[in-house]
């Protein structure tokens, strides 16, 4: 493994505080033993020793803990390099030495904390590609099934003009649910808007849909799209929307911050708890953005409720 990789990993979000104690700990002590070692502070700087390790400690635990290394340095070459300090009056040359190294480390902290920003950066980008590329896979398979089951539907049709149009038009309503993964990128968006297009590739007469003017905040709105469309790809290979009869009601209430979402399907085949859990399920049940989700199997029907807050 290279220096550099070596080095990244060693960049982590949370570290724990016993570790962060131990590690300023020893950020000191280490140049105070070998400065000693070497000459007890009699020539130079007493503070040489000092500058890797804050540089050290800012890059791999922050710019806070960069700062308390530097301060304890400070402490620790004043003390053991600097006896003559310990009168009531500090003398100009050991105040500018002090001055000097304060203004040294500063930049070293700021750069040690820009570093290590960008690598935990770096870090989450790829974490969300690996994230992303998983959720395309799996919409990618959903996309084809779906087709699968809209031109199954539109077979029914009593000749190859109404069977075109009618695929045609349920092709293009699953091309604008596709589309509304734009609003990862605005700063809110209408819930009826919202729903109604995430829905909008399954048949419109077994849906039914209501609720308050209101918005939801931008950083639940992509996930949203995700689980709907999740709920409804599940309702038409398997549920509800898999027989004429089915039906689906989406509703929302709004309490304070929060908007509530209730999916309930009834009508259609009998449901049964699945066996394990898909990544399906996962796409619903596992988005930070949410604030609560539950699932709810019931024989007649599955029903959803998802929490997520409102825009403020």
């Amino acid at each position: 493994m290279k220096p550099t990789e070596t080095i990244k990993r060693a960049i982590r979000a949370d570290v724990p505080l016993t570790e962060c104690l131990v590690r300023t700990a020893l950020a000191i002590a280490i140049p105070t033993s070998a400065r000693w070692i070497i000459d007890n502070g009699a020539y130079g700087s007493p503070f040489l020793l000092y500058f890797p390790a804050v540089q050290a400690i800012a890059t791999f635990l922050g710019w806070r803990w960069g700062v308390a290394t530097a301060l304890g340095s400070a402490v620790a070459g004043a003390y053991f390099f600097m006896p003559e300090l310990s009168g009531p009056v500090i003398g100009a040359d050991h105040a500018v030495s002090i001055g000097l190294f304060a203004l040294a480390v500063s930049p070293m902290i700021v750069m040690g904390q820009v570093l290590r920003q960008s690598v935990l950066e770096n870090y989450e980008r790829a974490r969300q590609n690996e994230e992303f590329n998983k959720e395309l896979q799996h919409r990618t398979k959903n996309s084809i099934q779906m087709v699968s089951a809209l031109v199954s539907q539109a077979r029914k049709a009593p000749d190859a003009a109404a069977f075109y149009d009618k695929l045609a038009a349920r092709l293009g309503a699953l091309a604008k649910a596709n589309e509304l993964l734009r609003y990862g990128v605005l700063s809110s968006c209408d819930m009826q808007e919202l729903v109604s297009g995430a829905v909008a590739p399954y048949a419109r007469d077994q849906v039914a849909i209501h609720g308050p003017s209101c918005s939801i905040a931008k950083n639940a709105c992509t996930p949203l799209v995700m689980a709907l469309h999740e709920l409804g790809t599940n309702a038409q290979k398997y549920g509800a929307l898999s027989v004429p009869e089915g039906q689906v009601d989406i509703s929302w209430d709004v309490s304070g911050s929060e908007i509530v979402v209730n999916w309930r399907e009834q009508g259609g085949p009998v449901v049964r708890q699945p066996a394990h859990t898909g990544l399906g399920t996962r796409l619903i049940t596992q988005q930070s953005q949410f604030r609560a989700v539950s699932l709810d199997f019931r024989s007649d029907g599955l029903t959803c409720v998802i929490r997520l807050a409102a825009e403020r």
